[in-house]
């Protein structure tokens, strides 16, 4: 019996380490991220595969092609999720994309913050800087397109039967837009869907 009273504490530590292990995932290996336990919250599969289809969309339709040195200012993207979510997770995978296909460019100088550009100018006159290795004035590019978007959330409640759980489908849009700054005219626009069903959904 006291044996019984030490092995019982022990085996139930063992158990309680054995449900915490942690498992680092290889995102270069597809087996290992299929075997990614599912959540209800946008996670890296979602925001992979939404960044996939949405730049593969842009660079199919021919937008690039009707503004001339396509230059890109990334405008608001609105999280209207129940989810405090950064939203450069889906808009670096896609301006990343961009900007390596050599199809367009993208505009740092128009993002909302104090850019190492717009720091380096501000040394102009200043005598303990050689003036020559400071940029001239009228050299910044101005851009000629935006890219605006929104992330929505719709939680819905599931039921099958009078006795069961209710479970919760959440659904997630993801939806971009590409304006012409000279004409105000949209240029391209798409929306990615990505449902999940099951319980712990996001909510406010």
């Amino acid at each position: 019996m006291n044996k019984l009273k030490h092995i019982m504490p022990c085996a139930l530590c063992l158990a309680l380490c054995a449900c915490g292990e942690t498992r680092v995932v290889d995102l270069n290996n597809q087996a290992d991220v299929e075997s990614m336990q599912h959540v209800m919250e946008l996670e890296y599969r979602d925001w992979e595969n939404a960044a996939t289809k949405m730049t593969d969309s842009m660079l199919k339709s021919g937008a690039f092609a009707r503004v001339a040195n396509p230059v890109i200012a990334i405008d608001d993207i609105k999280n209207d999720t129940m989810q405090r979510i950064d939203t450069d997770l889906l808009v670096k995978k896609i301006r990343k994309t961009i900007v390596n296909s050599g199809r367009a460019q993208i505009a740092t100088t128009f993002t909302g913050e104090e850019t190492m550009s717009n720091k380096m100018r501000a040394m102009r006159g200043n005598s303990e800087y050689n003036a020559s290795t400071i940029a001239e004035q009228g050299t910044l590019v101005a851009p000629n397109i935006s890219l605006s978007g929104k992330m929505i959330q719709r939680n819905l409640n599931l039921k099958s039967g009078w006795f069961s759980n209710v479970d919760t489908r959440v659904e997630y849009y993801m939806q971009l837009t590409l304006t012409d700054l000279k004409t105000g005219l949209s240029i391209w626009e798409e929306e990615e869907p990505i449902v999940k069903e099951g319980d712990h959904a996001p909510t406010w």
